[in-house]
């Protein structure tokens, strides 16, 4: 009786740890929506910005790297959390 309430046990820990992660997943997958969509934002900020500089004919560089360092920083967060979720998709 003690084997099959240790198996029970045992299941029971797979179960949960297995909807842990798969919460996880999800949670990491909702993060990845927001980031995206952080990084459209970004980039239509870009665009604007970018525009405004052409019509007034100054130069680009300097301003718009502000504003693609914060593109770049949101890629990669993204890039960590694509690969959080690829870790937690393996120890299913």
């Amino acid at each position: 009786m003690d084997d099959f309430l240790r198996q029970v046990g045992k299941g029971l820990e797979g179960l949960a740890g297995g909807a842990s992660r798969q919460a996880e997943i999800l949670r990491l997958q909702a993060k990845m929506g927001s980031l995206d969509d952080d990084l459209d934002r970004v980039f239509i900020e870009a665009g604007k910005r970018a525009r405004e500089l052409m019509q007034a004919r100054q130069v680009l560089d300097d301003e718009l790297r502000v504003v693609l360092e914060r593109a770049r920083a949101i890629e990669d967060e993204m890039m960590d959390v694509r690969r959080q979720i690829a870790e937690l998709q393996k120890a299913r």
